[in-house]
């Protein structure tokens, strides 16, 4: 039997080698540094994640009566006011709105409701739909003539600014309590998705309302139901009514629709499309939250792309002539947009102006809805476009808003109120302070003290009946804020540098 031999094979004899052992110690030492190089340049080259906007609960009814208190106590101590009369129904006026869509021309929505969910998901699924841009416009940095105005005109929508603000323009202790009862009621009234509703359906209302309202668009309803927030300092960062804020701004980004022309927000209305824009924008100028540059800049050039390209203005389809109510809500967001660092195509503006030399009459002094007329709801909507765009003819604005003011505010016309109270306290107007008085002590008049109605209002406004007791109420709030709410478009900072 021959015996097993024991000489090494070839292959035994190359992994015995030291200099083959030495070979695959050098091999595992450079993969090892080419593994630890490589997390290294994925974990610098991959872009941070979005700063989730911080939710906290919304102040309760009772906590915005004590709000309402202590800022009434902030602005002019002494005894509490007079609880205001109970207001009387009104019946609707059957004439015609600007605020109604023409037969044909805008077609109802039939966007579906979106599910009730908790507000952890809501966070989560728009953390995901609003993904941080690759590159971004910076803001309107502090240290600059318009960034520190716009800072210091912000400062003043909370705290002891607001208060001094309200005591120097006019306002009073009775106005800014009222402003808290009408914020209490906007709150109560948001849908458990975070949208309003014209209609007031979804929220807890629940048939305790009357006067709803007809238009369809939830962007129309929720941009103009979050506008009141932002102005008096709320945002989804501080204030007391953070969630409330928080989950309305998602809501709208979750609405927007991507189209080639942009950020379609409209709901079948570009009225939808300019208020629900307007307060995106304000929001990001208040809170410089990235999340909101991109949401922001898409509905930015999904309006310069509806503008008419002829006549220069907007109406309720992309293209359309202009009208002048709704190319108002379209230059107000595009003016906050650029306030808040976004790039606007400057020919948009020379657009607006060609506008508005398209409906003025009397020199400049009014203005009609689509043509040469003088309106006077549109003669104070057209005057306050002017301020925006820079307009020089001083001694024109001045004589159009004494035209204005020289009857006293409209007794139903929140709508031309609302607007002829920015114009008049831009100018600083010698009529302001008078019809300011009116106008303000007529709204805290007028504000619903009973039941589920209470902090609202609703007036016989033509102008504004699609809207319903939601928009009267968000204009109302909006006009006893504009002592401090001046920016993002309504100050000199805003109107400086077209």
């Amino acid at each position: 039997m021959a015996m097993p031999d024991d000489t090494p094979t070839g292959i035994q004899r190359l992994i015995t080698n030291p200099a083959v052992r030495s070979g695959y110690t050098s091999a595992v030492a450079h993969l090892l540094v080419l593994i630890g190089l490589a997390l290294l340049w994925i974990d610098r080259s991959s872009p941070p994640r979005p700063r989730p906007i911080v939710i906290a609960f919304a102040a309760t009814a009772d906590a915005a009566d004590e709000i309402g208190a202590a800022a009434a106590e902030a602005v002019m101590p002494g005894p509490p006011a007079a609880a205001p009369p109970p207001v009387a129904p009104l019946a609707k006026s059957e004439s015609e709105s600007p605020l109604v869509p023409e037969p044909n021309a805008a077609p109802e929505s039939t966007v579906p409701l979106v599910p009730v969910e908790p507000v952890a998901a809501v966070v989560a699924k728009a953390a995901g739909v609003v993904a941080r841009p690759a590159s971004l416009t910076q803001p309107t940095p502090a240290g600059t003539a318009t960034g520190d105005a716009i800072a210091a005109a912000l400062a003043r929508r909370s705290g002891l600014d607001r208060g001094a603000a309200v005591r120097d323009r006019g306002g009073s202790a009775a106005s800014e309590a009222a402003v808290e009862r009408g914020l209490a009621w906007l709150a109560r009234h948001q849908a458990a998705d975070g949208s309003w509703r014209f209609d007031l359906s979804g929220c807890q209302c629940d048939g305790g309302c009357r006067d709803a309202g007809t238009v369809s668009s939830t962007t129309a309803a929720t941009g103009i139901a979050l506008l009141p927030f932002l102005g008096a300092g709320h945002t989804q960062a501080a204030g007391a009514y953070r969630e409330t804020v928080t989950r309305g701004l998602y809501y709208l980004m979750s609405r927007i629709q991507p189209t080639p022309r942009g950020g379609d927000l409209a709901e079948g209305t570009m009225y939808g499309q300019g208020v629900a824009t307007l307060a995106l924008a304000e929001a990001l100028g208040m809170t410089k939250d990235e999340m909101l540059v991109r949401p922001v800049r898409d509905a930015v050039r999904f309006i310069v792309t509806a503008q008419d390209a002829y006549g220069g203005g907007w109406r309720y389809l992309p293209g359309q002539a202009g009208d002048t109510t709704v190319t108002a809500w379209q230059l107000a967001a595009l003016k906050s947009a650029a306030l808040a660092g976004l790039e606007v195509p400057s020919p948009t503006f020379d657009g607006v102006c060609r506008f508005l030399d398209r409906v003025e009459t009397q020199g400049g002094a009014a203005y009609g809805y689509q043509s040469p007329q003088a309106r006077s709801c549109t003669s104070a909507i057209g005057l306050l476009c002017r301020l925006y765009t820079g307009w020089d003819r001083a001694e024109v604005l001045d004589r159009g808003l004494a035209a204005l003011a020289k009857p006293g505010p409209a007794a139903q016309g929140v709508y031309q109120n609302f607007y002829l109270s920015q114009a008049l306290l831009q100018r600083d107007h010698p009529a302001w302070p008078r019809w300011n008085a009116r106008n303000r002590d007529q709204l805290v008049a007028r504000q619903g003290a009973i039941g589920h109605e209470a902090g609202s209002w609703f007036f016989a406004d033509p102008e504004t009946a699609p809207g319903g007791r939601l928009a009267h109420t968000a204009l109302a709030v909006l006009t006893l804020e504009v002592y401090y709410r001046l920016l993002p478009i309504y100050g000199h900072a805003a109107v400086a540098g077209f």
